[in-house]
């Protein structure tokens, strides 16, 4: 396989940026079989934009860098997924029976209510339709949505009434994913309506329970959800940076690895 194969370096890097914004999001394998290059040229590739903020480094490829735009849920439903699973194990863990719950929107929260449909007796509040698909038939699982707008991007149920609807509970636990996490410690999400509804989950939760994998860590999104100091504990799959790890020792946030993943 050439190295430069049929375009020179710039050009290849221009049709990259052009193909990842416009798929929202585009393998290694896909990237290298276009251009007829190794997948180790491509990796320099995207490393090489993403330090010039064109694309987002993900693992097996690259995404759009937008701030305002989210891969799509298609992509993440499969992006890290093994990670994915053992976070989700790892969260669903800390839960016990006979205990309430809000689960956030998004691809890990999906893998996390897979995790959460094996305990009994428990209460799930969600707006998020992907998680609810795996509990609604659970007899032992007491499961409460709100009315609102479907997102028809991830499936997540949002708007005025949504977040009246979440004011009403006070849970044992929110289990939250997220957009992005700033290098100062900002919990973002690219979108605004689903931003105030998971602000308004940690408000009203005892205790909150962040899954994320390293990848959406010093990431932007246009909407705030809140801190990282917020959190009660961190589940993920890699050591943040020292400026993240002081800002959760100084709060009392817990990180947790798993030892499969560390």
């Amino acid at each position: 396989m050439k190295e430069e194969g049929k375009t020179k370096v710039s050009e290849r890097r221009r049709i990259i940026t052009k193909l990842v914004n416009q798929q929202g999001y585009a393998s290694i394998e896909q990237l290298a079989e276009v251009h007829e290059v190794s997948a180790q040229t491509i990796r320099r590739d995207i490393l090489a934009l993403s330090k010039d903020n064109l694309v987002t480094r993900h693992h097996g490829g690259a995404g759009t860098a937008s701030s305002v735009l989210n891969t799509s849920y298609k992509v993440r439903q499969i992006s890290k997924l093994n990670e994915k699973r053992e976070l989700a194990r790892t969260a669903a863990a800390m839960i016990r029976s006979s205990q309430s719950m809000f689960i956030s929107g998004g691809s890990t929260m999906e893998i996390v209510a897979q995790e959460i449909s094996r305990l009994s007796t428990i209460c799930v509040i969600t707006n998020n339709i992907h998680a609810a698909f795996h509990l609604y038939s659970k007899k032992e699982i007491d499961l409460l949505m709100p009315c609102g707008r479907v997102r028809h991007h991830n499936g997540g149920i949002v708007g005025a009434a949504a977040i009246d609807f979440i004011g009403n509970f006070q849970a044992d636990y929110m289990l939250m994913g997220i957009g992005a996490i700033s290098p100062d410690g900002l919990l973002l999400d690219y979108d605004y309506d689903e931003a105030m509804l998971m602000k308004r989950m940690m408000e009203n939760a005892r205790e909150v329970i962040l899954v994320t994998d390293g990848s959406k860590f010093e990431q932007n999104a246009i909407a705030q959800v809140g801190n990282l100091s917020d959190v009660s504990c961190l589940v993920t799959d890699r050591q943040p940076s020292v400026k993240v790890c002081q800002l959760m020792a100084e709060h009392n946030v817990s990180l947790v690895i798993p030892h499969k993943l560390n």
